[in-house]
């Protein structure tokens, strides 16, 4: 259960159990080897090392496991106790072995990785779906001290779900965001404290900008790469009607950053039957109640099922992703 204090850090408020990352996981998609591979090529056309690692905002500790098998050493942070307790029973011998200890779970936030990590000591950051989620300038400016040069920073975000078959996606796709929007909503416009509120504000302006708004300056950043897969779709997971705020989206891409974008109906496919979106609804972000819905919602249910194509049917699954990429000078 999440805990009612007014903080805009969603980890800092999420109380997660184990139970619940097994199924966030079944519901989420899964980063491929190609996808890392991206990553890995452009860490080593900077001439970057493979000493150490830092995964930002580890949760159950899948990036952190990937990492482990191309860096010699890989620290994962959270600022959630509950979250590292989980990713040390997954992590397993990474975790435990006296003699060839792979990973190092730490306990603090994005913002605060400069005060416990020692300057220029790690090699690739990698923070994986939480930058709208945090003050992602505070983190920014973090990453870039404990950085060496010719590190490598990535950052990455998935937004909603998209149906990837145009059949089936032109009924399917309103009546998810249909779901979405009356189930979020129910959340955000109830949300009690400013500072609660302002996460909310900065999470979906930075899901709306599909992370534009992020600043890499060039005094401290090079080669700046903006990867973005089907982003002719919105990222955020709930769209106007679930808020009671404006939705503003912004850019700080600078002239000299590279932009490639792809529009892959297949990538990271899922394959989903209506109990595969329930999942994904129940557990897509942290203060979300799973015995929130109501009549409506079960009835924008029904209507999706059967334009799924009826009790069982499966459908494909795609996202909209983006990447950034930076290497520090």
């Amino acid at each position: 259960m999440a805990s009612t204090d007014d903080t805009s850090n969603f980890f800092k408020r999420a109380d997660y159990s184990e139970e619940y990352w097994d199924r966030y996981l079944a519901a989420r998609p899964e980063y491929d080897q190609p996808f890392y591979q991206c990553i890995y090529d452009y860490h080593q056309s900077h001439n970057g090392l493979t000493e150490t690692a830092l995964d930002v905002g580890t949760g159950p500790g899948q990036v952190a496991a990937e990492l482990s098998s191309r860096f010699s050493r890989v620290i994962a942070t959270d600022i959630n106790t509950t979250h590292l307790s989980v990713a040390e029973h997954r992590l397993g011998p990474l975790i435990t072995s006296h003699n060839k200890k792979k990973v190092s779970l730490v306990q603090c936030s994005a913002e605060d990785t400069a005060n416990t990590l020692a300057p220029c000591s790690t090699d690739l950051i990698a923070a994986a779906e939480c930058l709208p989620l945090i003050d992602a300038d505070r983190a920014i400016e973090a990453f870039s001290r404990v950085l060496k040069p010719h590190g490598t920073l990535a950052i990455w975000f998935y937004g909603r779900p998209i149906f990837a078959e145009p059949e089936f996606a032109k009924t399917c796709q309103p009546l998810l965001e249909s779901i979405l929007d009356l189930s979020f909503g129910k959340v955000i416009k109830k949300v009690e404290g400013p500072e609660l509120r302002a996460g909310w504000k900065r999470a979906t302006d930075r899901m709306a900008s599909f992370l534009d708004d992020v600043d890499l300056r060039g005094d401290e950043w090079r080669d700046v790469e903006r990867w973005k897969w089907n982003s002719e779709h919105a990222m955020p997971f709930y769209g106007p009607e679930a808020c009671d705020f404006e939705i503003t989206s912004s850019s700080a891409v600078g002239p000299e950053e590279k932009v490639i974008e792809r529009q892959e109906a297949g990538f990271w496919e899922r394959r989903w039957d209506l109990e595969g979106v329930k999942r994904f609804v129940q557990v897509n972000l942290p203060t979300f109640d799973e015995k929130s819905r109501d009549e409506r919602v079960e009835s924008k249910y029904q209507e999706l099922e059967v334009a799924m194509g009826g009790e069982g049917a499966i459908r494909k699954i795609t996202w909209p992703v983006v990447l950034i990429l930076a290497s520090k000078k």
